[in-house]
């Protein structure tokens, strides 16, 4: 894998935003300001996260609200962003203004020593070569690292300490760490080793894979908001629709009913909000989780752009467990479908009942459910020569008759649809030929208990009403 960053990502490329903390908006550094990273894969600076953990051992990310344990006690136990740190090396390498972090003289830097991980100036360099310990090191200088246009960060070298001169070869899965194959397998023996580079490609493909997981979960929550957004919109459409129904019914009543109508209208208007509040909060969740997705994706998916061999065998468990976290997320519960209302006038036409009518003008609830499974029907009832009626009456899922119309009632004998004739107070009339089939009846495209029913003329005598 190539160990350089991608050739779009120069210099130029680079915004502040990406190397600044989003809390106190001061550029990342390697002192207060230290990019650290949480278990959730966001990144705050180490001298806002001290202030939010006030001397706690945990404390909510500032973003997701995911609880942050200081396994450590203190912010310093948690790991550094290596991808800001590189980026800003990275940066840094073009803009000519690294300063030499391996003594006080604040010279620039002329090259980066592969083995300390740092950069040197003239004269930690001429330290180098006097120090036999250190007379192995690789130097590259800047001017190469330029030409190159990589990060010297990415380049860097494993070493087993008690053998500086060699390189991490092998990585052992059970303990999870690189380690040299010639001195070093026999504290890992039975284990599982393989090579480095093949370790490597396999955590980059595991945290890929976990990515697209995630990202297809993404998919689902975009469904369940698309649902949840359609019925938002139902519930307005319908709302707007009663509301025009309400004042269509009271202004004829003229002044007599403003204060029933007003009484009515608050109600609905209650119904409406509170509903209406809680689909805004089902979309905020499954905006809230889907962002959580998003970052920890672009995260991953950055640490595998970078192609950083040592950060991808020590950042690697972090990733996949917030990867893994987010995989088996529980995605939020679809809304209940309250999106329709039920407006029903129940003063009357003769003038001696108006008043009486007045103190209960209108009701304004949920709109029940037809349950199929309770509805009645009565067979077998006469309607002209082999012509027979049957009554459905349907039930909500209250156990209550319905007193509305408005269902959706199907009949069919054999594969012919019958006539249904919705008679405005939750019951239908059916008519069918004596002789023509079992009667299929379904209610909103579910079918009553007990259907297909017989409707020859000696089971007319039976009823099916409750």
């Amino acid at each position: 894998m190539a160990a350089s960053l991608p050739q779009c990502q120069m210099k130029e490329d680079f915004k502040d935003e990406f190397l600044t903390c989003s809390i106190c908006a001061e550029l990342y550094d390697n002192a207060e300001h230290q990019a650290k990273c949480l278990p959730c894969l966001h990144t705050y600076c180490k001298s806002c996260l001290q202030s939010i953990a006030d001397k706690r051992s945990q404390f909510d990310c500032p973003k997701c609200r995911k609880l942050v344990t200081l396994l450590g006690g203190t912010v310093d136990s948690l790991p550094n962003n290596f991808i800001v740190e590189n980026l800003k090396e990275y940066q840094n390498i073009f803009n000519l203004a690294v300063i030499c972090r391996n003594c006080d003289d604040n010279n620039s830097v002329v090259s980066f020593c592969q083995d300390c991980a740092s950069f040197q100036c003239q004269g930690c360099i001429d330290c180098h070569q006097k120090m036999r310990s250190m007379q192995h090191h690789q130097l590259v200088t800047i001017e190469e690292q330029q030409a190159k246009k990589c990060n010297p960060m990415m380049q860097q070298q494993q070493h087993w300490t008690k053998h500086p001169k060699q390189n991490m070869t092998m990585y052992c899965k059970d303990c999870k760490v690189p380690v040299y194959a010639t001195f070093d397998h026999l504290g890992h023996r039975g284990h599982d080793l393989i090579e480095q580079s093949a370790a490597i490609e396999q955590l980059v493909a595991d945290m890929q894979l976990s990515s697209k997981k995630v990202n297809e979960r993404k998919q689902e929550l975009a469904l369940k908001r698309f649902t949840t957004k359609d019925m938002q919109q139902t519930l307005t459409t319908n709302f707007k629709k009663k509301e025009k129904e309400m004042q269509e019914s009271t202004q004829k009543l003229y002044t007599q009913i403003d204060a029933n109508y007003s009484k009515a209208q608050i109600h609905l208007k209650n119904l409406y909000e509170t509903e209406l509040n809680n689909l805004t909060s089902n979309i905020e969740s499954i905006d809230f989780l889907t962002a959580q997705m998003t970052s920890a994706c672009e995260f991953a998916n950055r640490s595998c752009d970078m192609n950083h061999p040592r950060q991808h065998l020590t950042s690697h468990n972090q990733i996949m467990e917030r990867l893994n976290e987010l995989e088996t997320a529980q995605l939020p519960e679809t809304a209940s479908d309250k999106t329709d209302f039920d407006f029903t006038e129940k003063h009357h036409s003769a003038l001696a009942q108006i008043q009486k009518s007045l103190q209960d003008l209108c009701d304004i609830r949920w709109k029940p459910q037809v349950d199929p499974q309770q509805c009645t029907i009565q067979l077998g009832l006469p309607n002209g020569y082999q012509r027979q009626r049957a009554i459905v009456q349907t039930v909500g899922v209250n156990g209550l008759k319905m007193t509305t119309g408005n269902a959706k009632v199907e009949a069919k004998q054999h594969a012919s649809s019958l006539d249904v004739q919705d008679n405005n107070d939750g019951t239908y009339t059916i008519e069918y030929g004596s002789y023509g089939g079992p009667l299929r009846v379904k209610i909103n495209g579910i079918e009553m208990k007990g259907s297909p029913f017989n409707t020859l003329p000696m089971y007319h005598s039976i009823s099916t009403a409750k």
